[in-house]
Parts: structure tokens; C-alpha cells; sequence
């Protein structure tokens, strides 16, 4: 189980989710307190296999070996039973939880998500005014004032992003290729819409596509008006479009042209034509 607070809090806000999710962990917690159940034929004969070894260790066989067998296949029979109906219901659950993750409910858990990160980033923008543009903790120490409170501050608030960035990737996830979302994510288009890498600072642009974030990275986006979480994986593809321009008419086409030849004119009669004789004489 993804033991993320955000990836939990943004699944939160689907409401079938949480039911599901909720249901699943009642039913483990019930199977693991089951433990190992023995099946009603293997109750039975240890109940025959108990009253032979103590026949021969001098005991009497016992009166009622019947009800005995009998009353410990039926207790091993309803307790094998539990354990298929909770196997069951968890199978069941298991598979309900994969199909709501993989449709309407992850626009949703995304759409949280991505509230989530516009009001992180608010909390962000005052310990970022307070750092003085300070691009490290030695020179916020050299600036003084609010600089070394706000440094620290930043340095702890980085564990959030992180924490949003992997729930938005293993949410995204299960939606497309795995591959094709790291692509993406190496493109910038992960963390910003509307990415252009010329208009990106390169520690920044690396940052974006790498993962690896740092302060000076996250006061960066905090002024971004462009930082989000898609909603879908469509979305995110989306960003990823090739401009190809406008055709240039004015450019002659020099490529090869293939020219059809004419045939030959079928040969005029002129009425003086004959059949050569070629019989024997």
C-alpha cells in the first residue's frame, strides 16, 4: 500500500475510493487474524490420528469418536468458508479499487491534487520573499535577517513537493505507457504546461526534468503561473506537440518527377500491303 500522504489525500476525494479502500483493509485485517485454517478432511482425521496415538500410549479409544470427527469437520468446514468468502471479497476489492484508479476517479484524485499543489505553493511564497534572493544557504546566512529561517523553512518544505510529484506519478501511472510518462516527465511537460526550454534557466530545467529539486528550484515555481498537475494522461501527452510551421510556398520543389512516356502510334494502312507466300512449290 502507497503509504504517501498525498497520493492518500488525493484519493481521498473520491468518495467510491475511500469506500472501497476502507472495505479492503477491514477484510485483510480479518483474513490475517484467521491465520492458517485447516480443511475439514485434514480436521477430521487429526481428530482420528489423536485418538489412535493415545489408544496406543495405554488411553481408552474414544465413545463418541463419531461426534468428535464430525464436530471438527464442521468447525474447520465454516472456518475454510470464511477464508474463501474473505479471499474472495479481497480478490473483489482488490480489482474494483485497479478499475475506479484507472478511470473517472483518477481525474479526480489528479484535480485534488493539483489544488493541493497551488496551495502549497502559497505557503511557499513567504519564506521565498524572506530569503532576499539568497540562491544558497551560505549566502542567506551572509544576507542575515529572516534569510537563514526562511532557508531552512524551503529545505523542509521540499519533502511536500516531492511527496505531490510521486503521487502524480503513481496516479498517472496506471493511465499509459510507463515509458512514454518518463518521457514526458524528462521534457519538463510533468511539471509545468506550456514548457519551452529556451525560456528555462538551465539549474531549473534540470531540476524539472530530473526530480532532483532544490530551494532555488522551488522558489522558482512558486512564481509560476503555469505549474500544475494534468488531469489525465491525455493531457499530459499533449503538451509534447511538434510545431512544424507554416509551408513556405515560395520554396521550388525540386524533387523527382516522373514523366510518362508515349506510347508509339499504331502503323497506317496504305492498301499496297501484302502477305509474303511462304507455301512450298
Amino acid at each position: 500500500m502507497n503509504s504517501n500522504p498525498e497520493f492518500r489525500a488525493a484519493w481521498s476525494a473520491v468518495p467510491d475510493v475511500v469506500h472501497a479502500a476502507a472495505q479492503l483493509r477491514k477484510l485483510e485485517e480479518r483474513r490475517r487474524a484467521l491465520g492458517d485454517v485447516l480443511s475439514p478432511d485434514l480436521a477430521r482425521r487429526k481428530v482420528f490420528d489423536e485418538a489412535v496415538t493415545a489408544m496406543r500410549d495405554g488411553a481408552e479409544f474414544p465413545d463418541d469418536i463419531g461426534k468428535r470427527a464430525a464436530d471438527a469437520y464442521r468447525e474447520s468446514l465454516e472456518a475454510e468458508s470464511e477464508v474463501l468468502g474473505l479471499n474472495e471479497g479481497i480478490s473483489s476489492l482488490r480489482h474494483h479499487l485497479d478499475y475506479l484508479r484507472t478511470t473517472d476517479g483518477a481525474e479526480t484524485a489528479l484535480e485534488a491534487l493539483g489544488k493541493r499543489l497551488t496551495e502549497f505553493l502559497g505557503e511557499v511564497k513567504k519564506p521565498a520573499a524572506d530569503l532576499n534572493g539568497a540562491r544558497s544557504a551560505e549566502e542567506a546566512i551572509q544576507l542575515g535577517g529572516k534569510a537563514p529561517a526562511a532557508w531552512k523553512t524551503l529545505t523542509d518544505m521540499l519533502g511536500v513537493l516531492r511527496n505531490i510529484r510521486q503521487a502524480q506519478l503513481a496516479i498517472l501511472r496506471p493511465l499509459g505507457d510507463g515509458h512514454r510518462l518518463q518521457q514526458l516527465r524528462e521534457k519538463g511537460y510533468f511539471e509545468a504546461a506550456g514548457i519551452t526550454p529556451d525560456g528555462v534557466p538551465g539549474d531549473i530545467m534540470r531540476a524539472m526534468t530530473s526530480g532532483h529539486y532544490d530551494v532555488p528550484y522551488l522558489v522558482y515555481i512558486s512564481s509560476l503561473p503555469n505549474v500544475w498537475v494534468p488531469t489525465s494522461f491525455e493531457a499530459l501527452e499533449a503538451e509534447d506537440v511538434v510545431d512544424c510551421g507554416v509551408p513556405d510556398d515560395s520554396v521550388i520543389d525540386y524533387s523527382p518527377r516522373v514523366s510518362r512516356v508515349p506510347d508509339h502510334p499504331a502503323p497506317t494502312r496504305t492498301g499496297a500491303e501484302r502477305t509474303p507466300d511462304i507455301s512450298m512449290k
